[in-house]
């Protein structure tokens, strides 16, 4: 099966899940991807930071976080409108993004993973304490958005639809990006600053905007969970989201797009199960699979799948005399 066929069977079998609902199994299981997709869209954008650009950031729950408390405040305060609510959650994301690029982009390696993972802290602890927020009790009650034309994203199946609509758009527009002359030079920073530098490229300025870009598609993740949720709390903020985050693009694999979707989609399906079972130790369950991972894949899933590829393609050519 080629990818683009793949690709295609795999978008019928989504498009499909809400028609099994019910018959075959409990509605919780589209409750499970409309937060896969919530997280996938997050990705996409770390990865174009992490993966293309060679930054790797431990605060991207900040940027979650303000687009689900932005679109929560909307929802609450403004207007039930979703579009007006995913709005404000983009522009949260980019503007948060913006004043931490602008102090920590010029940082590399750990001591950008320590700004990042400071700056996430400070917002964790902000919104904890805020009381215009919720303060500890985070925002409850969100009013389900619509919308428009009488639609009600109160109905579960429409807003499965709404987010893998979102998500669709949201791997194109990573894919645009990525195949753009910005992207190929993201690859080339990433690969050798000093040459990308010396070839007349503006590194930080191209980082920068890598990072504010991966605010905007956080920040859509973050609003789109909150729309879901009906519920936000401060925990969004915390050093734990960004570290699932970091696993969900390892475990897919750095720099392919498609393999941190994989990532999101496993990591939250797998921790559903496990903590159903083991409750809190499915954490050990799930960092026992990290380190194989890392040991035997270290490409993540995308790498594996792309060997097997090989691997099957070289079966399958004759040999030659």
């Amino acid at each position: 099966m080629s990818g683009r066929s793949g690709a295609l069977v795999l978008l019928g079998a989504l498009a499909a899940l809400p028609l099994g609902a019910g018959p075959l199994f409990s509605e919780f299981y589209l409750a499970l991807a409309i937060r896969a997709f919530a997280f996938g869209i997050l990705l996409l954008g770390f990865d174009l930071l992490a993966g293309y650009g060679g930054l790797i950031s431990f605060g991207h729950a900040m940027f979650f976080g303000a687009g689900a408390y932005a679109t929560a405040l909307v929802l609450k305060h403004v207007t039930a409108s979703f579009w007006v609510a995913l709005g404000a959650a983009a522009v949260a994301g980019a503007v948060l993004a913006l004043g931490v690029g602008f102090l920590a982009i010029r940082a590399r390696e750990i001591y950008f993973v320590f700004l990042t993972f400071a700056f996430a802290q400070f917002c964790y602890h902000a919104v904890n304490s805020w009381e215009w927020a919720g303060a500890a009790n985070g925002l409850p009650g969100i009013p389900k958005p619509t919308l428009g034309f009488g639609l009600d994203l109160g109905n579960r199946t429409l807003l499965y639809y709404t987010a893998l609509g979102l998500a669709l758009a949201a791997v194109a527009v990573a894919r645009r990006v990525a195949g753009s002359a910005f992207g190929h030079a993201l690859v080339g920073i990433r690969e050798n600053e000093e040459r990308a530098r010396c070839l007349g490229y503006d590194v930080t300025r191209c980082l920068r905007r890598a990072f504010v870009l991966s605010g905007v598609f956080a920040g859509v993740g973050g609003g789109l969970l909150a729309a879901h949720q009906s519920f936000v709390a401060p925990t969004v903020f915390h050093w734990s989201v960004s570290g699932e985050v970091l696993l969900m693009e390892l475990l897919g694999g750095m720099g392919t797009l498609y393999g941190p979707l994989a990532g999101a989609a496993f990591v939250i399906v797998l921790g559903d199960v496990l903590s159903s079972w083991m409750a809190e130790r499915w954490l050990l369950v799930m960092g026992l699979i990290y380190v194989a991972c890392v040991l035997f894949s270290p490409s993540g899933f995308a790498g594996l799948w792309r060997s097997l590829r090989e691997r099957r393609g070289a079966a399958e050519t004759p040999g030659t005399p």
